[in-house]
């Protein structure tokens, strides 16, 4: 067989069944030679953001594959490359390469080289005899300790090479986790229990290592308030009595009742970096940091105790240790009653925030739209993710997600126009599944155009666009230029773009309109649409904060 082929028969046999790419590739008659379905977009950015989701999605089950020519396609994949190392997300990222010929030629680009800051690891398929065992390299690291995309440049003259079928083998190589060392498990039990308000943190890695059930065991048996980060959201469900939200740029009510006066905190499954999609730690506090990488510890805090290891095995361990000490000895903060404390909280929250969620303002109020898309959508059934900016402050801290990967957060790096990718790679993932991505009108500028992609390909998304004519927030980066020349207003018609790519679209100006609106095209997009719902909503940011900054 010849070498691109080889590569598709590799994926094949790893269960994957799309691949997301733009011509030209010969990958892409490869994989489609193999029963893969090639999805093509209308920007490598945008098909990077939809593999990055596909394997979200799965959680890394089935790998995210993104095929693009040399050159131009592999720059322009770039960023989004760039956002998915900084969010821990495996993919597999496939760029045509010039021919071998061409190779250290100022007018070659070499990916290779370029890529390997933000790759896991980053090589050249350069001899067909190897190709196997570079892929199962590949898919192994993929697999293993933290997460991260892989590149494999396939040189255009190499694909076309035979590969010898007696030496070609594939066997999909299997994930392999390690336990925390038992010294280490005893002495953040040590601290915990010695904790008068101990808190647990919660970050992506507790995703990945499916532990969702481990974490819920040992938040009741510890009786501990938990927290997620804005890339964790989901990690644990936020309809459970002992959840607080979840917190990045901004934070929920609840991460700014507990952690300010949080005594020891429990750090599981992150590397405690202080980025706009993890919320600060006060100083002065007992950390216990637990992490599948090494490199992360104390990188930003001075911990009190560190574990490396699977955040599932360590979570096991913890329980078993917690639940024999707890046999024989009281915690200090056995006395509190944590759950109601959350209660109290997630009622005076409530309060705070009726009248804002109920306003009948015009244009509408981007806190009356979220609130309408929390009780239109059902959180069980559904995967809903944010753009950058605004529409995340507004809806992280307040939609309640109750599955683990029912909500894609992200923004360790924060590309503008991720979201719509995001949701075509969800829906691609997990097409029994409502997909909904919530952005602004400076983001759609970013990706509009992706629209026809979820069309042509029949993959069926809701788009929610609040448009308030805008790029909000920046006010004080550039309050000169705002004033000399209104370089942050926009202008546009969303719903007749969208209408003219071929999606259904609805524009709403009336908040009473909304509830009804967004029912309705939940039932298209469920029935197989692809619908832009556009909103017309209040630019005054400053007058509807999602949250507010935790002052340490």
């Amino acid at each position: 067989m010849r070498a691109s082929l080889a590569v598709a028969e590799v994926l094949r046999r790893e269960g994957i069944e799309v691949a997301f790419c733009i011509p030209s590739n010969k990958m892409i008659d490869a994989v489609a030679e193999v029963g893969i379905k090639p999805v093509v977009g209308r920007h490598e950015r945008a098909i990077v953001n939809m593999a990055d989701a596909y394997s979200r999605t799965t959680n890394g089950e089935k790998i995210g594959v993104v095929l693009v020519q040399q050159g131009p396609g592999a720059e322009h994949a770039f960023g989004s490359i760039a956002q998915a190392y900084s969010d821990s997300v495996p993919l597999l990222f496939i760029p045509q390469g010039d021919p071998l010929a061409a190779r250290g030629l100022r007018t070659s680009f070499d990916a290779v080289e370029a890529y390997k800051p933000i790759t896991k690891w980053s090589a050249r398929l350069d001899n067909p005899a190897t190709i196997h065992h570079q892929l199962r390299r590949a898919f192994q690291l993929m697999r293993s300790g933290r997460p991260g995309p892989v590149l494999l440049e396939l040189p255009i003259d190499v694909a076309d090479r035979e590969v010898d079928d007696s030496i070609f083998e594939y066997e999909p190589p299997r994930k392999h986790r390690s336990a925390g060392d038992p010294a280490d498990i005893a002495q953040a039990v040590d601290l915990l229990l010695k904790a008068e308000r101990p808190l647990i943190r919660a970050g992506h890695g507790v995703l990945w290592a499916d532990a969702t059930e481990e974490l819920v065991r040992f938040a009741e048996l510890l009786n501990a308030p938990v927290a997620t980060t804005y890339v964790a959201k989901s990690a644990f469900p936020e309809h459970h009595p002992l959840s607080i939200g979840t917190g990045g740029t901004g934070v929920s009510a609840g991460i700014k009742a507990f952690v300010p006066e949080a005594d020891t905190i429990f750090s599981i499954g992150a590397s405690l970096l202080n980025t706009l999609a993890s919320f600060h730690l006060p100083a002065g506090r007992t950390i216990i940091q637990s992490t599948n990488d090494p490199n992360d510890l104390s990188l930003q805090y001075p911990i009190a105790s560190g574990i490396v290891g699977d955040a599932k095995l360590v979570l096991e361990q913890m329980t078993e240790e917690l639940g024999k000490r707890l046999a024989t000895k009281k915690p200090v903060s056995a006395s509190r009653d944590t759950k109601s404390e959350v209660a109290a909280v997630a009622a005076q929250t409530a309060a705070d925030w009726a009248e804002r969620f109920a306003s009948d303002e015009v244009p509408i109020s981007p806190v009356r739209l979220v609130k309408e898309m929390i009780d239109a959508i059902d959180p069980d059934t559904s995967i809903v993710t944010h753009d950058s900016g605004y529409p995340r402050d507004h809806l992280a801290p307040h939609y309640v997600a109750t599955k683990p990967r029912g909500y894609l957060g992200w923004g360790n790096s924060t590309p503008l126009g991720s979201s719509l990718g995001l949701a075509i790679g969800a829906a691609a993932a997990a097409p029994d599944k409502l997909s909904v991505c919530y952005l602004g009108d400076a983001g759609f500028g970013q990706c509009g155009l992706e629209l026809e992609t979820a069309v042509r390909n029949n993959i069926p998304v809701l788009v929610v666009l609040t448009n308030n004519s805008q790029m909000t927030g920046y006010d004080h980066h550039h309050p000169v230029a705002q004033e000399r020349f209104g370089h942050k207003e926009l202008s546009g018609n969303y719903a007749e773009i969208a209408t003219a790519l071929g999606a259904t679209a609805y524009k709403v100006k009336d908040p009473a309109e909304l509830g009804l609106t967004l029912s309705k095209a939940i039932a298209e997009v469920r029935d197989g649409s692809v619908v832009l719902l556009e909103v017309i909503t209040s630019a005054l940011r400053h007058r509807y904060p999602a949250v507010e900054v935790i002052p340490f």
